[in-house]
């Protein structure tokens, strides 16, 4: 990114959007930017559009400014709002959005639909016969509707090139933290993630759609993951490895790393990161002894790359995590 560029945001906005779709997205982007360092640090530059320049009511006591599209602004992300009701509804009433879809994709934008927003990128015709996802009430309708394009029922996260599919409003956080690593950087996505939302379940990669890059189709190195999980507690031997699947050393790495987006030495230390996580949410196990549990021997080293994956040290996820635990009141007397 260049030191100090804008970055533009352009949200698309009618009565029945979902206010939340657009509001979390702008603050974690607003928030990423912040979190930069001063010298590549950004302004945000949020739009909303509607049909017309107007204050838009979504509900009862709540209402935005809104302007009319200049048929010229090309934003570095674009987001198309979950839909409150029927998404037929959008695309009687507001056809003119599809255009403005159809000139963000050619543009180069990251497009971000919400929930049935994805109804919006089908009818634009920007999908054509790729993968998409909807919120879960939408699915029989959408699969009727469009069914060039493969419905991923399975996943919460799509991804066509630069154009995604988020099925529900609880999971955009998780791709506006990959983004921010797109647009800014690791460390920010990193500092962003903790600041939103220090438990989220997976971390969006585009390597990593619902596991840790296990979505790809080299069988090969997906025998070399399933032997690396087996064996999460030793060390990478490479050399055996590389054995296992009749290639070189060289060749393994280069193969894992186009499969998986990492070396097999930084997956090992993903999936170990996470069973950690897992064990520091869910027992009562002292930190030394979750770290032993995923293969680390001193526990100053498991802290080291914990914090290097997570953000934060071992005991710091413990507390964040835990402190969203609710406690049962006794029964009255």
């Amino acid at each position: 990114m260049t030191s100090n560029s804008a970055i533009t945001l352009l949200a698309l906005a009618h009565p029945r959007m979902l206010a939340t779709s657009i509001t979390l997205p702008l603050e974690i982007i607003r928030a990423a930017a912040h979190a930069s360092p001063p010298k590549t640090r950004s302004e945000v530059c949020i739009k909303l559009v509607g049909k017309r320049t107007e204050t838009l009511p979504l509900a009862q006591g709540l209402s935005i400014p809104v302007t009319e599209d200049d048929a010229i602004t090309i934003p570095d992300i674009l987001l198309i709002p979950a839909i409150w009701r029927h998404p037929r509804w959008v695309l009687h009433h507001h056809p003119w959005q599809l255009d403005v879809i159809r000139r963000c994709v050619e543009g180069g934008s990251w497009v971000c639909s919400v929930g049935a927003g994805s109804f919006l990128l089908a009818e634009a015709g920007v999908l054509h016969e790729g993968v998409a996802t909807t919120h879960w009430h939408w699915f029989d309708t959408f699969e009727t509707t469009y069914p060039n394009v493969a419905l991923r029922r399975d996943q919460l996260i799509t991804q066509q090139g630069r154009i995604f599919c988020v099925g529900s409003v609880n999971s955009i956080a998780d791709l506006m933290v990959y983004l921010a690593g797109q647009i800014f950087s690791r460390a920010t996505a990193t500092t962003i993630e903790n600041q939103f939302s220090p438990e989220i379940r997976r971390r969006f990669s585009p390597h990593e759609l619902l596991s840790s890059g296990e979505t790809h189709q080299d069988e090969k190195i997906l025998d070399v993951q399933w032997l690396i999980r087996s064996e999460l507690k030793q060390s990478i031997n490479l050399a055996r490895l590389a054995k296992s699947c009749d290639m070189t050393t060289r060749t393994l790495n280069r193969r894992f790393r186009a499969a998986t987006g990492m070396t097999p030495v930084h997956y090992q230390h993903t999936i170990r990161t996470e069973e950690a996580k897992a064990l520091l949410l869910n027992t009562n196990l002292p930190v030394a002894e979750v770290g032993w549990q995923v293969g680390f021997r001193d526990a100053s080293v498991f802290s080291r790359r914990f914090r290097t994956l997570a953000g934060v040290t071992p005991r710091q996820y413990r507390i964040a995590v835990r402190g969203k635990v609710f406690a049962i009141d006794p029964p009255a007397t």
